[in-house]
């Protein structure tokens, strides 16, 4: 029985590089977010840049953590439609949180819930090594802000639920 001849470096090589070229064109966890506003479906978009994505986070101290999830109505980087939940966390536990809604082309006026803490439920955070994620729903009431200088308005309202599974970018 005769040996098979060896294989030249360069396949060899190559052979070796095959499992972690497998792991690199693995699709990445593609970040959904949907829910309603004011009962009418919704679905809204995580966008990318180059070094970072609208849904991100950021260390400020060791366990404590500012994250945002801010999406889109289309596939592009517009103000009208999109959506931010922002949150604060201490290891596990939600400190505060603050929901938006941005029905025009301006960041003012929207609709927001600076108390959102309430309507948000975290299922999953894995924010410390390897691949972030971050899975939750939030759902409330709100108001109808027409300046940054001005209190929401409680009898202008709009209800929003919000679902979203993202893999945050780590902002430094």
């Amino acid at each position: 029985m005769s040996m098979p001849a060896a294989l030249p470096r360069h396949k060899t090589l190559l052979l070796a590089a095959l499992p972690g070229l497998a792991l690199a064109a693995a699709p990445a966890l593609a970040d959904d977010v949907s829910g309603s506003l004011d009962g009418e479906p919704r679905q809204w978009h995580v966008l990318q840049g180059e070094d970072s994505k609208t849904v991100n986070f950021r260390q400020d101290s060791p366990g404590f953590y500012s994250v945002t999830v801010q999406a889109h109505r289309n596939p592009r980087y517009e103000v009208e439609g999109s959506v931010s939940i922002t949150f604060s966390l201490m290891g596990e536990e939600v400190l505060d949180a603050t929901a938006m809604y941005f029905p025009e082309a301006r960041m003012t006026p929207h609709f927001t819930d600076e108390s959102a803490l309430e309507g948000l439920v975290l299922e999953r955070v894995e924010l410390d090594g390897g691949q972030p994620r971050i899975t939750g729903r939030y759902e409330g009431v709100l108001g109808y802000r027409a300046s940054m200088f001005r209190e929401p308005d409680p009898a202008n309202t709009v209800s929003l639920v919000v679902e979203f599974d993202v893999t945050p970018s780590r902002e430094d």
